[in-house]
């Protein structure tokens, strides 16, 4: 069926000239350089019409074409079979012709248009033609479709790939072992002393050897507990007293010496010979201690000086087991390290820190160490012979909760009361010291420091002080232990930092100081080895 396209106004009797061989539809641009073709609502030749009157020209061609040749002095063969031809160019378009399809198709062969030959009328055909720019082609537009797609897809992975492969990782900073200054210490102005804490070391006046008197009962007791030894609560072995025993108390006390009755036809068990030494500082205690192991003062002293050489107490002196003999001697320094080792002893320990006691034959017994008054005081002996008051002492304290043991060690005083105001002046001083001294590691060091590739650098701290009981000296160990894992924001606990001292060790958690920022995308983009994992990450 053909289509029919409206044809001009001014030539409505065309129709009926014409004839039928193939269907033509005008190109769109002559439909638009044809003032005849605007659309007009109002116009009655609408497609139906065209339609219709299609239809009734097939239905009439016959007679209406006979006709229509008669008309024209056209015989009927010629107006059956009439010869294709195009409009003349100088005519106004012709809506629709005979047309040859072989003639179409030489007409549309591709042929170069030149404007300066073509008339207005040909011109106005183009018009509004749509080109289509070689650039746009297939082999232009997929290897760029192609090439974007590339991009994206490598942005989107650079972008929002994990960082595994380039982690940021954490290095510790070299930390100075934590040293304590040099005790200070104000020393008497008469005699000699020393004073220490156990595990940070002694400090003293003088390194000479001073008459000891009744402290040598120190390690004429330990003595006798190595070769007789004995466990807390008991009693160990009984000795029996006769009255030739009492009778050699009252000869100790008229020569001067310290000495407590004994119980007649009675018996004192070791434990109680020595509480009697330690707590009374009874000469004729010891000295049937020692008769009863050694048999003689010659074999005792010769064991004394074994006992200190293989205990390593350098600077102690002993003759007899009393002390009631200017040749024992020690050094203050020496005395401290005597204390430490005895009030390891738990039996010895139990006996100097008890501040009475009564025993058969001489009844109560009050302990000559004064200095038993004061608070944390555990021990140890006095001594004195001639004008020379001696005393060595044990004390407990308490620094962040670490129990720490002093000792000191007065030699030569004047009295009972200045030697115990002197052994108190130098726990004093010990005491603040310990008690003052600065944080071993203040909140807020940097102990590491959090280092990425792409250059970013945040510090480790502390997240608290550390307090490491430190003293004239002494020093400790600090090891961090890094956990970072996926902590990036500032204050997240990445691990921990120990200190090791003598005396205690102490763990404080330790923190970012700040964020650690992610890299910039620009780093992402630039970076893919490392992002993938290709090649090793260079810090």
């Amino acid at each position: 069926m053909p289509t029919l396209v409206r044809a001009p106004a001014e030539t409505p009797w065309f129709w009926a000239r014409i004839g039928y061989r193939d269907e033509v539809t005008a190109p769109d641009s002559v439909e638009a350089a044809s003032p005849a073709h605007a659309s007009d609502p109002s116009d009655g030749s609408d497609a139906t019409a065209l339609s219709d009157a299609a239809d009734a020209s097939d239905r009439s061609a016959g007679s209406a074409g006979s006709d229509a040749a008669r008309s024209l002095g056209l015989d009927g063969a010629a107006a059956l079979e009439p010869d294709a031809r195009w409009a003349e160019a100088g005519r106004g378009a012709t809506a629709l012709t005979w047309v040859e399809t072989a003639d179409i198709g030489r007409r549309s062969a591709t042929a170069e248009i030149d404007d300066a030959d073509r008339g207005p009328r040909e011109a106005s055909v183009l018009q509004g033609a749509r080109l289509r720019s070689r650039a746009a082609g297939p082999g232009v537009l997929v290897p760029v479709g192609l090439l974007i797609g590339l991009v994206g897809a490598y942005s989107g992975a650079t972008l929002l790939w994990p960082l595994h492969e380039v982690a940021p990782t954490v290095q510790a900073v070299e930390i100075a072992a934590p040293v304590a200054p040099v005790a200070e210490i104000l020393w008497p102005a008469q005699g000699s002393a020393a004073v220490g804490v156990r595990g940070l070391g002694t400090t003293t006046s003088s390194l000479d050897q001073a008459a000891i008197a009744s402290v040598t009962k120190v390690v004429s007791s330990l003595m006798v507990l190595d070769r007789m030894p004995l466990a807390v609560g008991e009693q160990g072995p009984e000795f029996a007293f006769t009255r030739a025993d009492n009778l050699s108390y009252w000869q100790y006390r008229r020569s001067d010496q310290s000495a407590l009755d004994v119980p007649v036809g009675g018996t004192l068990s070791e434990y109680q010979l020595l509480q009697g030494t330690l707590l009374g500082s009874a000469n004729n205690y010891i000295d049937r201690l020692a008769r009863e192991i050694w048999g003689s003062e010659a074999a005792f002293t010769q064991a004394a000086a074994a006992w200190l050489d293989s205990r390593g107490l350098d600077g102690i002196t002993i003759v007899t087991p009393s002390g009631f003999d200017a040749r024992n001697t020690a050094t203050p320094e020496a005395l401290v390290a005597l204390a430490e080792r005895a009030m390891e002893n738990p039996v010895f320990a139990q006996i100097v820190g008890t501040p009475a006691v009564d025993l058969p034959g001489a009844g109560t017994v009050v302990n000559t160490n004064g200095m038993l008054a004061d608070a944390g005081v555990v021990g140890v002996k006095t001594g004195t012979l001639d004008e020379s008051w001696n005393l060595l002492t044990a004390k407990d304290i308490t620094v962040d909760d670490t129990t720490v043991h002093l000792y000191a060690a007065v030699l030569g005083q004047g009295d009972d009361e200045q030697r115990l105001a002197e052994t108190r002046a130098l726990f004093a001083q010990v005491e603040t010291a310990l008690t003052t001294q600065e944080p071993t590691i203040p909140e807020g060091t940097v102990i590491g420091t959090v280092e990425t590739i792409w250059g970013t650098s945040v510090d480790v701290v502390t997240d608290e002080d550390t307090e490491i009981v430190l003293w004239n000296g002494a020093d400790a160990q600090v090891t961090p232990t890094f956990e970072l894992g996926d902590h990036r924001e500032a204050g997240d606990e990445i691990g921990t930092v120990t200190s090791v001292g003598p005396l205690n060790t102490v763990t404080i958690p330790l923190a970012l100081a700040e964020d650690v920022d992610g890299p910039s995308p620009w780093w992402r983009l630039t970076h893919p080895l490392e992002l993938f994992g290709v090649t090793d990450a260079q810090r």
